[in-house]
C-alpha cells in the first residue's frame, strides 16, 4: 500500500512539474516576442550512462547541470524512503 501512495505522489509531482514547465515556456515566449528578453533553449537527458543535449548557450548548459544534480538528489532521497 505504501508504494501505491508513493506512486500517486510521484505522479502528482510529475504532472505539476510538467504544467510548470509549459507555463514557463509560454511566459518566456511572450516576453521574447515583445523584445523584453532573449529566449534561450536547452534540453538534455541520459540514455543509460551516456548524456546528451542541445543548448543555445553555455548558461543553459549549466542550468541543465544544476537541475540534473537536484533531481538526482531527490531521486536518491525518494529511493531511500522506499
Amino acid at each position: 500500500m505504501k508504494s501505491n501512495k508513493m506512486s500517486g505522489t510521484l505522479l502528482m509531482i510529475g504532472i505539476v512539474l510538467l504544467f510548470l514547465g509549459v507555463i514557463l515556456i509560454i511566459i518566456s515566449s511572450l516576453l521574447a516576442s515583445q523584445g523584453k528578453s532573449k529566449a534561450e533553449v536547452g534540453f538534455g537527458g541520459f540514455i543509460g550512462p551516456i548524456p546528451f543535449g542541445y543548448f543555445t548557450s553555455s548558461r543553459m548548459f549549466w542550468v541543465w547541470i544544476l537541475f540534473t544534480i537536484i533531481f538526482v538528489i531527490i531521486w536518491f532521497i525518494l529511493l531511500r524512503k522506499l
